[in-house]
């Protein structure tokens, strides 16, 4: 998908920041080992960075194979130890494993974890990592293997066989797995060999509070966490591994990260970036505003409804602040012109090699992509598209099914279950095969609370942005409103529905094909007559999605080959090498300073008390440690838990999020686009004077500060 990174973004905050137009900045980019800036690192900080520096580095490097939806959301981590143990992220562990976690293994009793000995160390289910042992650009050894015919299948077809001929000469040995990655769209392909952890132990964790992002920074944040990777029972021996640093941090100083992120859109043509602006953007910037704008007049009359509504409130309130920082961002007309000053210079290196063909492309996905954008936005908003909802709770933006609310989502679930049973296993839809039909169940059936009040709101404002997307005269809106205003006729549908019932659900759930189609409901009743209509549109949306995937894949290859810079690929799970400086910055004439220390616990400002634990330690810890700092290194989702370290290569930190949630879901495509942007880690000082002071685990600190090991960078 190309076009429509707003609505699939990763709310994942740990995972994000800011990237360039046209030639990298200075700390822009998430940059290939191989191909690591060095020479401008030296030029700016002094700093002479070696191969063998860098080989070091990422041989330390983990990531973490972790899906959602069947989509790698991944998060990065780094050996600590010579033992296998990892740092990373409390937020990069499985929610549901943390959530499993007895309260009664914590002292005193919450969520935190601490393993007193490597026998307590729990395993968490399912969890994989992977260590890089080695890479290597295998482009013209695809290429001259590929037995080309000019046409496509069958060139794709060679193309696959030799890839997985590769991987499978490149994995032999047990533990070992190799994948070829693409990059640049196919203009490059990278062969990455990797030790496959798949025993991976909880060691440490802080409690959910103390890890939570109450604010942009300087408010407090512990993200952090520990696991051990074990090999046949044993922890894991580590070839590499990154020895902590206590060592205060400043202003200025130098910093350098190393991470996997997991996807980017930083070479979007300036055409699929105004399609954004103008066509999806300001429609879901309208339909959030109205609905946060009349959930909030509904909450203000009276303390029992302001109680209701105020979770819905809170969470379409954060959901219309993102995409209202998007729009903004991407209306930075500054970045947009050196965008399209780039694209220039590409084409004017492609007419001069005569490559007609590769400007065709170019100009083809420019010409075609408001088109598509108007389809991809009508398809998102009916919710053809995104995950299905029984696999928890998502960190991507929601679709317009957000919109209407559940009594319309189990409505349509329960039409669209009806047609997959009609299918066979291969072609059911994702999210409707066998395997998940618990998780379905338990979703589609499970006692919802449900307020018909708020559901009348929710409904009424959905319908008025289907009026404003498809026009009153459209027969969607026709069949939708049946002559009514969009209040009455969503009053007459919520309070006459039987959907917010789970008996009835069950019932219309376990009924065969002729007892589902006899059952009569309002609601049901207009879903069913908007089936024609909406397959309809699915098929235009399918459509443009696939075009433009495939129209911006051969636009992006010919803008590489265009490229005469060292430039840098988006992300691909792949081991990458960032850096930057510790560095704060001013909002709103506020100078915010590049570090918080462990005070910021104590003296929080919204007045919340810190965590038991933490209260309990008051008198202990040393609160003038550094807790987080912020950098101008640039990170995108994926990155969450990436190492952070000096110049010497120790570790210093631990990247969680951006310093500010102000700007940050533009991440994926634009590093600066008017506004400075900052990542946030959490400092190895606090780790350490925290697993001393307040989880009590000097196990863990004896652990982490040996010096035998001379492997470490």
């Amino acid at each position: 998908m190309t076009f429509s990174p707003c609505l699939r973004l990763s709310l994942a905050l740990g995972l994000l920041a800011w990237a360039g137009a046209a030639s990298p900045r200075a700390e822009e980019g998430f940059w290939l080992f191989s191909e690591a800036p060095t020479e401008k690192i030296a030029r700016k900080y002094g700093i002479h960075l070696t191969s063998e520096w860098l080989d070091r580095l990422q041989r330390s490097t983990v990531r973490f194979n972790i899906k959602r939806f069947d989509v790698d959301i991944g998060g990065s981590g780094a050996f600590v130890s010579a033992d296998g143990l990892i740092v990373t992220n409390r937020h990069v562990i499985p929610r549901q494993f943390l959530e499993a976690i007895s309260t009664r293994e914590a002292d005193p009793p919450g969520d935190s974890f601490v393993a007193r000995s490597k026998r307590e160390e729990r395993e968490i289910p399912g969890l994989s990592l992977d260590a890089i042992v080695a890479s290597a650009d295998v482009t013209a050894e695809i290429a001259a293997r590929i037995k080309a015919t000019g046409r496509r299948v069958e060139d794709e077809r060679s193309r696959r066989e030799v890839v997985e001929e590769i991987e499978r000469n490149a994995s032999d040995a047990p533990g070992v797995v190799a994948e070829v990655v693409s990059l640049d769209s196919g203009a490059r392909d990278m062969l990455y060999v990797y030790r496959r952890y798949s025993d991976i132990r909880l060691v440490f964790a802080p409690e959910a509070e103390a890890a939570r992002r109450p604010g942009d920074h300087p408010a407090p944040s512990f993200d952090v966490a520990l696991v051990r990777a074990y090999e046949n029972g044993s922890p894991a021996q580590a070839s590499q591994f990154l020895r902590l640093s206590r060592r205060p941090l400043a202003e200025g100083d130098p910093i350098f990260i190393s991470g996997a992120p997991t996807k980017s859109s930083r070479h979007l043509f300036a055409a699929e970036l105004e399609a954004q602006r103008d066509i999806a953007l300001p429609r879901w910037v309208r339909a959030y505003a109205k609905l946060h704008d009349r959930l909030a007049a509904f909450a203000a009359g009276h303390a029992e409804t302001a109680r209701a509504a105020a979770p819905l409130l809170g969470a379409i309130g954060f959901f219309r602040r993102i995409i209202e920082d998007r729009l903004a961002s991407l209306q930075d007309e500054s970045f947009l012109r050196s965008r399209r000053q780039e694209e220039n210079a590409i084409l004017k290196t492609l007419g001069e090699r005569r490559d007609e063909a590769s400007v065709e492309a170019i100009r083809n996905l420019a010409s075609n992509v408001a088109a598509h954008a108007q389809n991809i936005f009508r398809g998102e908003l009916l919710a053809f598209g995104g995950p299905p909802p029984w696999r928890g709770q998502v960190v991507t933006l929601p679709y317009g099914v957000e919109l209407a609310g559940p009594l319309y989502s189990f409505g349509n679930i329960l039409l669209k279950l009806r047609r997959e049973r009609e299918l066979t296993g291969k072609d059911r839809s994702d999210g409707y095969l066998v395997i998940e039909r618990a998780d379905l169940e338990n979703w589609l059936l499970s006692a919802q609370s449900i307020d018909p009040d708020i559901e009348v709101v929710r409904l009424g404002c959905f319908f008025e942005t289907l009026i404003e997307t498809f026009g009153s005269d459209d027969p969607i809106v026709q069949i939708a409103l049946a002559g009514a205003s969009p209040a009455e006729r969503a009053e007459k549908l919520v309070r006459g529905t039987q959907l917010g019932d789970p008996g009835f659900r069950r019932a219309l759930y376990e009924s065969d094909s002729a007892h589902f189609d006899a059952a009569s409901d309002p609601l049901l009743d207009m879903l069913r007559a908007l089936e024609p209509e909406n397959l309809r549109i699915a098929d235009a949306w399918r459509e443009s999605e696939g075009r433009l995937e495939a129209e911006g894949m051969r636009a992006r290859r010919a803008a590489a080959s265009a490229r005469t810079e060292n430039s840098y690929p988006d992300g691909t799970r792949s081991a990458r090498f960032g850096f930057g400086m510790v560095a704060g910055w001013v909002r709103q004439e506020r100078r915010i300073p590049a570090v918080a220390t462990l005070a910021a616990f104590y003296d929080r400002r919204d007045g919340s008390d810190p965590p038991p634990r933490w209260a309990l330690a008051a008198d202990k810890i040393d609160r003038d440690v550094a807790l987080d700092f912020v950098s101008t290194a640039d990170v995108v989702g994926g990155s969450s838990g990436s190492a952070t370290v000096d110049a010497e290569g120790r570790l210093v930190g631990v990247v969680f999020g951006p310093g500010a949630i102000e700007g940050a879901i533009a991440a994926d495509v634009a590093y600066a686009a008017g506004k400075p942007r900052r990542t946030a880690h959490v400092s190895a000082a606090a780790l350490l004077e925290t697993l001393a002071r307040v989880y009590d685990a000097p196990r863990l600190v004896d652990e982490l500060q040996r010096t035998t090991a001379e492997r470490s960078p």
